[in-house]
């Protein structure tokens, strides 16, 4: 009897010692696996989507200009100008005519498909690979200093030849929609950083570079702490940028499509967006639009491409 007790406890130790082996290998093997992932991890380079506030910030690049591209989800958002805003500005822009703000009302919900929208506006190396590789002879392109240097956006004064680059690299001018949303989000704020004005958080000054470092446009990206809610750079200052829509100042008055509007069918000239160098607080404004004779303001562009169906 004695023996098969003895025997039965040399069982039951040889089971729990095997059973705390395993244990013991388990442990092993999943701190090794974790000590694998860290290195995995702090070997690459941060991994999109990265975050911008609050914003998981997804991209691409496209292959034809290595443009870096920021994705803007389908959904609703706040676009133009609203009676409460409007008593706003009567505080910090005193001297504005009110009626200024009339092309910018009433403000509107409107609902957009989802698109990837260029992170920074057009560069001079860009427009100049586009003109290399085609052959096209733009109609009013500044390819001069100051103005051409490489990582400066492109200052492209015709509407016509901001729509070609757009075709040859497999994209399209964005809608006034597009662009003013890429900007502002979909919580209605003023600047693409938010309602409070901070005159560090664009290219835009009085010309002699005492604010920003720059006397007149900037590198792309100079600003990141001035990047709209989804990633998108320079929407405020450095260039006014061309949109696809005519300008029409009643357009918002008329009752406009809430769907993927593409603004009046004719107008007065083009649509720009976002103020330039020379421009601060009032024309950076992301609901601020210029239509008609553009004269001697500075333009570039950035372009959209439409994201593919699911995402």
């Amino acid at each position: 009897m004695k023996t098969c007790l003895q025997t039965d406890c040399l069982i039951i130790r040889k089971y729990a010692f095997a059973e705390l082996r395993m244990k013991l290998t388990t442990i092993r093997i999943l701190f090794t696996l974790l000590i694998l992932s860290l290195l995995v991890f702090a070997c690459h380079d941060p991994i999109d989507p990265v975050l911008v506030g609050n914003l998981p910030i997804k991209t691409i690049t496209t292959p034809k200009d290595n443009a870096v591209m920021v994705y803007v989800p389908a959904g609703e958002f706040l676009m133009g100008t609203s009676d409460a805003e409007i008593e706003h500005y009567k505080e910090i822009f005193p001297l504005r005519d009110i009626a200024r703000y009339d092309n910018e009302r009433p403000q509107r919900t409107v609902y957009l498909d989802a698109f990837y929208i260029d992170k920074f506006e057009v560069t001079n190396q860009q427009f100049k690979q586009f003109l290399a590789e085609t052959g096209y002879e733009p109609k009013h392109y500044l390819d001069r200093l100051p103005y051409n240097v490489p990582n400066l956006p492109a200052t492209v004064l015709d509407w016509d030849d901001a729509v070609a680059y757009a075709n040859w690299a497999g994209k399209r001018l964005p809608t006034e929609a597009e662009w003013e949303k890429a900007a502002r989000g979909t919580d209605g704020r003023i600047w693409p950083w938010g309602n409070e004005w901070d005159d560090t958080k664009l290219s835009g000054n009085d010309g002699r570079g005492h604010r920003d470092g720059y006397r007149e446009t900037a590198p792309v990206g100079q600003f990141p702490q001035g990047a709209s809610p989804y990633g998108a750079h320079d929407m405020a200052g450095n260039l006014w940028e061309w949109v696809s829509d005519w300008y029409d100042p009643n357009y918002y008055r008329t009752s406009p499509p809430n769907i993927n509007p593409k603004g009046p069918e004719t107008g007065d000239g083009h649509v720009l967006k976002g103020g330039g160098w020379a421009e601060n607080l009032d024309f950076t404004r992301c609901a601020n639009r210029l239509g008609g004779e553009p004269g001697s303001l500075l333009r570039g562009f950035r372009c959209v491409i439409d994201a593919p169906l699911g995402e």
